[in-house]
């Protein structure tokens, strides 16, 4: 028997990472209900489609082929923070302190999900590499954000560089999602040297 469409539309939009099923069935109830909801919900993902892109050198957002991080010159071009996803770089810019670059990797090393070193780009963030470089570790306090923490340690420890990781107000199985702007503050400030 073939399944309603009510039931195909929920499971396709719960194949989005960040939806539960449960999430999409509410959201497109309300988008039943609401046509006018509808209606701009359309014109907004259509806006993404058109308008917003991911900046081949640091992964971080192109808005109109334009990346407001890489295009900055104003910003610490030896600086690199390194972050799991694009709201962590969100999250980071709240704080109005940090003025290097980024690197997004898109993930973080997940052997439960089956995410390993080799889904991960590694190399694109080795490329960026120069012996002026600080590279700022700021994945999340978890363990996978420390498995991959250490791993990128392993990847950089002999280019001579420094490394240092975000420091103390990053509670232990904490995510940058959930932070507030001055525990992220105190964190950079108070970043140490990482060695394993």
């Amino acid at each position: 028997m073939e399944k309603k469409l009510f039931e195909q539309i929920s499971e396709n939009i719960s194949k989005n990472s960040a939806l539960t099923k449960k999430t999409s069935e509410r959201l497109i109830n309300n988008l039943i209900i609401d046509k006018e909801a509808l209606d701009n919900f359309v014109t907004q993902l259509d806006k993404i489609k058109k308008n917003i892109s991911i900046c081949e050198i640091c992964n971080y957002y192109k808005i109109n082929d334009k990346c407001m991080i890489c295009e900055d010159s104003q910003r610490n071009q030896n600086v690199i923070c390194v972050v799991a996803n694009q709201l962590d770089v969100n999250n980071i810019e709240k704080i109005n302190k940090y003025k290097g670059l980024y690197h997004v990797l898109g993930a973080e090393i997940n052997l439960n999900k089956r995410k390993t070193p080799s889904d991960i780009d590694f190399q694109k963030l080795i490329s960026r590499i120069n012996k002026e470089t600080e590279l700022i570790l700021a994945l999340n306090a978890t363990f996978e954000g420390e498995l991959t923490t250490n791993y990128i340690y392993q990847l950089t420890k002999n280019l001579n560089i420094n490394i240092t990781r975000i420091a103390k107000g990053i509670p232990l199985g904490g995510s940058l999602d959930y932070m507030d702007e001055t525990t992220l503050e105190s964190a950079f400030k108070n970043r140490k040297k990482y060695e394993v």
